[in-house]
């Protein structure tokens, strides 16, 4: 039958274009290991801005003032996102900054009843680290370890040893929490941290009954180990 030979002949064609199409793509960005860092930074950047307007939008029953204020402060995290985010590597002090922003940003929200503490080196190298690495750890530290009926917890350290950043998140955990520690957030991070680092990047998690542990020691970049150009 010439019209079945027909329908044939034009899905080889379809299928032939996307796919020169596709490498059309990859070519644009240099190689298939770039498109894979940019589809997951993609994927991590709506889910940032969703759980952060959420956060603004509880906030604006509670405290309208608070509310305003916040949104002049998420402002400045769209900024760092939406610019450095997509580069390869930004600023260690740029990204230590939007970490303590967004930190800021959830306190308002929160009452005394979470104790939220950061630890973080004053004087910070003048290095290079990929954006927006630790801050799935942060937000899923505020999303799963706050409870409004007990005391809550979540602690942050940032410190640098060696050249490289050595993260820490603990967070409290509690039973009428029916979600668990995951989601799309978190195993975009763990794919992207594969991309860049391969197995330099010592990952620990516990998951323990009543907190949740993360610890993650990854190498930084110096304007010495830059090539020159």
């Amino acid at each position: 039958d010439a019209s079945a030979y027909l329908y044939l002949y034009d899905l080889i064609v379809a299928r032939q274009t996307n796919i020169e199409m596709r490498y059309c793509f990859i070519d644009e960005i240099q190689d298939y290991s770039a498109f894979q860092l940019a589809y997951l930074r993609y994927q991590i950047n709506p889910h940032f801005f969703m759980n952060t307007l959420n956060n603004i939008h509880a906030l604006v029953d509670i405290d309208p003032e608070e509310a305003k204020e916040s949104i002049i402060e998420l402002s400045k995290l769209m900024r760092y996102v939406l610019y450095d985010g997509n580069r390869p590597l930004t600023s260690l002090r740029k990204e230590c900054d939007f970490i303590d922003n967004y930190i800021e940003l959830m306190r308002l929200r929160y009452s005394d009843k979470v104790d939220i503490r950061t630890d973080r080196d004053e004087i910070l190298p003048d290095a290079l680290i990929a954006p927006l690495i630790t801050i799935t750890y942060v937000e899923n530290a505020f999303k799963h370890g706050v409870s409004y009926q007990h005391r809550s917890f979540i602690h942050i350290t940032t410190h640098i040893a060696d050249g490289r950043l050595l993260f820490t998140c603990e967070n409290s955990k509690h039973k009428e929490s029916t979600e668990e520690h995951g989601g799309v957030g978190l195993a975009n991070t763990r794919k992207r941290l594969d991309l860049i680092y391969g197995n330099d990047y010592p990952l620990d998690i516990n998951d323990r009954e009543d907190t949740y542990f993360v610890r993650l020691d990854i190498p930084l970049r110096f304007a010495a180990d830059e090539p020159k150009g």
